[in-house]
């Protein structure tokens, strides 16, 4: 098994701000561009790629929004390879419905056991901030537990540390 991090960071109700200590940079948006899949997909114009396309209007009906359906709604971003994830950036829904992504959480870590679902979490919130210690990952999921739930999410941005500092802390 690999590393397991879990940063609980229920969306949107409350944010949950981690202080960062040492040197580092965080370098581009990891996730635009990059693999996207989701747990299902509401319609054509929901689909999981929407949010890592690098445009974050918030109106669902302009295509460039993910929406899910279903229990358990969950959406996924490929990094590729593992990084040092320190901040992820999520814009919601703005016409309608921004209440849905309350209760969400971030997970991010190298196992794609249950869907990424039991990866590390992070916190909650128009588009919002997530900025925490460095998580090492290569899969960033953003989750809703719950019965009859939907997952919109407009854009995905994911940064990560530069700075080798952090590495012995994030060993297993």
């Amino acid at each position: 098994m690999g590393d397991l991090v879990i940063l609980l960071l229920t969306l949107f109700p409350g944010l949950c701000i981690a202080h960062l200590t040492g040197k580092f940079t965080l370098i581009k948006n990891l996730a635009v561009g990059a693999p996207a899949v989701q747990s299902s997909t509401y319609n054509s114009l929901g689909a999981a790629k929407n949010a890592v396309d690098g445009n974050s209007d918030s109106n669902y009906m302009r295509g460039s929004c993910t929406h899910t359906a279903g229990d358990n709604p969950w959406w996924r971003v490929d990094l590729r390879k593992p990084h040092k994830v320190t901040r992820v950036i999520i814009t919601n829904r703005g016409d309608c419905c921004a209440e849905r992504i309350a209760g969400a959480q971030i997970r991010i870590g190298n196992s794609l056991a249950y869907n990424g679902n039991r990866n590390q979490s992070i916190p909650s919130g128009g588009t919002k901030t997530f900025d925490f210690s460095p998580v090492k990952g290569r899969y960033v999921n953003i989750y809703l537990p719950g019965a009859n739930k939907y997952l919109t999410l407009c854009e995905v941005q994911v940064r990560a540390a530069t700075n080798d500092h952090f590495d012995n802390r994030l060993a297993g």
